[in-house]
C-alpha cells in the first residue's frame, strides 16, 4: 500500500484542500481570502516602487525578482518565502537609498507591514473561510498601530537626523525607557 504525498498550500489542510491541489485550492478562495492574496503583491510592490522613487531609477530585475517571489507568497502565504522578500527589499532599500529620512521610507515600510499582516491573516483560516467583522477590526486595529508606531519612529528620526546627538546618554536612557515602557504595554494588553 503506497501514501500519496501532498503539498500544502496556503492552509489548505484546514479545510480538506490539500489532496485537490494547488489550483482546485484557489478556486475555493473566498473573497477574503482573495483580497489578502492580492495585498501580499501589492505590499512588496509598492516597498519597490518607493524604492525606486527614492533612488529615481527604474530596477527591472529586481522587480521581476521581487514580482515572482511575491506571486509565491500569495499562492502559498504559510511558508518562509515572505521572509526572502522582506529581507530581499530590505537589503535592496540600504543599498540604494541614501537618504535614511526620505519620506518614501514611510511608503516603503507600509508595503512592508501589508506583506507581513496579510500574508499573518491568510494563514490563520482556511482558504475558503469568510472574514467576520471582529476579524477585520482585530486585524485593522493591529495594522494601523504598527504603521502609526513606524510613522512615529520615521517623525523622531527625521527631527534626530539634524541634531548633533552623538553619544548622549540623556537620548539613550530615553529610548531604553521607551521602549521597556512600550514592551510592558504590548504584553499588558496582548495585543496577539
Amino acid at each position: 500500500m503506497s501514501r500519496r504525498r501532498s503539498i500544502t498550500l496556503g492552509g489548505a489542510s484546514r479545510d480538506g484542500l490539500t489532496s485537490l491541489g494547488m489550483l482546485a485550492t484557489l478556486r475555493r478562495l473566498s473573497v477574503d481570502q482573495l483580497l489578502l492574496r492580492i495585498a501580499v503583491v501589492a505590499g512588496p510592490l509598492l516597498t519597490l516602487t518607493a524604492t525606486m522613487a527614492a533612488r529615481g531609477a527604474f530596477q527591472p530585475i529586481a522587480l521581476l525578482v521581487i514580482g515572482v517571489l511575491t506571486i509565491g507568497c500569495a499562492l502559498s502565504p504559510d511558508t518562509h518565502l515572505g521572509l526572502l522578500v522582506l529581507l530581499l527589499l530590505t537589503v535592496n532599500w540600504l543599498q540604494t537609498v541614501d537618504d535614511e529620512t526620505t519620506p518614501w521610507l514611510l511608503l516603503a515600510a507600509v508595503g512592508l507591514v501589508v506583506l507581513h499582516v496579510s500574508m499573518a491573516a491568510a494563514t490563520v483560516a482556511p482558504p475558503a473561510a469568510r472574514w467576520n467583522g471582529a476579524m477585520s477590526r482585530r486585524w485593522g486595529v493591529r495594522t494601523a498601530v504598527v504603521i502609526a508606531v513606524t510613522a512615529g519612529a520615521w517623525s523622531v528620526a527625521a527631527v534626530l537626523a539634524d541634531a548633533d546627538l552623538r553619544g548622549s546618554a540623556l537620548v539613550l536612557v530615553a529610548a531604553l525607557v521607551m521602549t521597556a515602557w512600550l514592551t510592558w504595554w504590548t504584553r499588558r494588553r496582548s495585543i496577539g
